[in-house]
């Protein structure tokens, strides 16, 4: 009788290591387990679909946008349902397979000109005030950009789906210039935010 007694007190205290407090009953080690593989699996799909579609960090390379970007430093890119608009700075995908960081200064529809260090947008000259040394490369004519660089056969303004991209240190960039107006399928998105180093934390502009 007291052996009977015995086996169905462990049996009452093992079941209750089976139930919480509030009267549900505990998961087994398996579920708990499986419960922890969904909860990662579905964070790291979630990570992915963040960086693949909404948000993206980028490492500046090189000094093409001096003064405003420097060499090493990290920005966050805004990807979804983003369309290039003047004096956005982009990340865009080079023909080369590595990524650039320029200024849109050319949107379809615009006609520029880069004459004697001015910047010439629809036959006015805008001012740039993100430009901390003087310019000394050559300037170009639309006509050069887009017949000879894209080698379209008439182009009196940018067409539909491209845009005319530079650095802001014009004397170190590899930009438009060199590889003519780039395509919007190129354009991964805008730079928004810099946050590496910490002491140049703040929105990028």
């Amino acid at each position: 009788m007291m052996e009977e007694e015995s086996i169905m007190e462990e049996e009452r205290v093992v079941s209750l290591r089976d139930v919480y407090r509030d009267g549900r009953r505990r998961p087994s080690v398996r579920a708990e387990i499986f419960s922890w593989i969904k909860t990662i699996g579905g964070t790291l799909v979630a990570v992915f679909l963040i960086n693949m579609f909404v948000l993206r960090t980028v490492e500046v390379q090189g000094s093409s946008m001096y003064p405003t970007l420097a060499h090493g430093e990290r920005i966050i890119v805004w990807q979804l349902f983003y369309f290039p608009d003047f004096s956005d700075i982009i990340v865009l995908e080079h023909t080369d397979g590595n990524l650039h960081v320029k200024r849109v200064l050319g949107t379809p529809g615009d006609r520029v000109d880069y004459v004697d260090g001015e910047m010439v947008i629809n036959g006015e000259v805008i001012s740039e005030p993100y430009i901390a040394l003087e310019p000394s490369t050559n300037g170009f004519t639309f006509e050069n950009l887009c017949h000879i660089r894209n080698g379209f056969d008439e182009c009196n303004v940018i067409p539909e789906g491209y845009f005319l991209v530079l650095g802001d240190n014009r004397n170190r960039s590899g930009d438009s210039r060199e590889y003519g107006l780039i395509h919007e399928s190129q354009v991964m998105g805008r730079a928004t935010l810099r946050f590496l180093p910490f002491s140049e934390f703040g929105i990028v502009n």
